[in-house]
């Protein structure tokens, strides 16, 4: 850690905010194929899910603050309890999602997340988005419409609108990230987890996992859920809110692929072509993001 500090510190913080985040999402990718491959009750999962995240990400913070947790946490109450809704409701409308549509679907349509951020983030920031994430966010759109018009068929109404809204709510937590600037928010995301837990151990028809469920869901929600949030969350610190939810795009591409290697699940035409049109913006808007960095410290430099 300490040999990596000096590189750490020499980095803009967009580039910061790129390779945090984006270490995130990569970790995130293989919720869906897990999803899949549990084969528990989807409440069941969300109460594992949701305590796991609960005790993982608030032993996190109790070790990062130790006794100046709790004035931490009644410091930032009002905004922390706004993204633990936030936090929850995705979560709960993800695993609906899932078990109501195809996960290729699902992925898609929160790809619309960074338009929705830029809107916000005008509305209750006043922060403008650069021109080039705000063409960005109209392609990836535009993308979207196509893998969805290819994929409804194969899909579920009610899946599609659960993941209308977990993208809804999505674009509301980074915004609320990006307005809480430098100040940790980590005990905000561990208290969704205990929101989520006690509304799903109402439904849960049982709380027993048998079989395969003892290898994947462990996984999924001990590390694969946890550990990405917490640094998919620290994102917004570094970079605007809708260049985070651009960075959500990629699991638009890894997660239905490895839905497709575990389960055969194939996603349509429509989809790999929506999805390599998204990658490709992603990749361009993080180039000229970077370029813009570049710039501006040089301009820095030269005053």
């Amino acid at each position: 850690m300490v040999g990596f500090t000096p590189y750490w510190n020499g980095l803009s913080d967009y580039a910061k905010g790129l390779l945090v985040t984006a270490t995130g999402v990569l970790i995130l990718t293989p919720d869906a194929v897990l999803l899949k491959l549990i084969q528990a009750d989807p409440w069941t999962v969300l109460f594992w899910r949701g305590l796991a995240f609960f005790l993982v990400i608030g032993l996190v913070s109790a070790l990062r603050h130790g006794g100046a947790l709790p004035s931490l946490i009644r410091a930032g109450a009002g905004l922390g309890l706004a993204i633990a809704l936030c936090h929850g409701a995705g979560q709960l409308l993800f695993v609906f999602s899932i078990n109501n549509t195809t996960a290729a679907n699902t992925l898609v349509i929160i790809a619309a997340a960074p338009l929705a951020a830029a809107l916000l983030a005008r509305l209750l920031l006043g922060e403008r988005t650069a021109k080039r994430t705000l063409i960005a966010g109209i392609v990836a759109l535009a993308a979207v419409a196509l893998t969805v018009r290819g994929g409804l068929d194969a899909g579920s109404f009610m899946g599609d609108l659960a993941a209308l809204g977990v993208m809804l709510v999505l674009a509301a937590m980074f915004v609320l990230l990006r307005k809480a600037g430098g100040r940790d928010m980590l005990p905000a995301l561990a208290l969704a987890g205990l929101l989520t837990a006690g509304i799903a151990f109402v439904f849960a028809p049982t709380l027993a996992i048998a079989g395969t469920d003892r290898l994947f869901l462990p996984l999924l929600v001990v590390i694969v859920v946890p550990v990405s949030f917490m640094l998919i969350a620290t994102g917004p610190r570094y970079l605007p809110a809708p260049e985070v939810g651009l960075l959500m795009l990629l699991e638009t591409i890894i997660g239905p692929f490895w839905v497709w290697l575990a389960l055969a699940e194939t996603p349509s035409t429509a989809t790999l072509a929506g999805g390599a049109v998204i990658i490709s913006t992603l990749a361009v808007n993080a180039w000229l993001g970077l370029k813009e960095q570049r710039r501006l410290q040089a301009r820095v430099a030269a005053a």
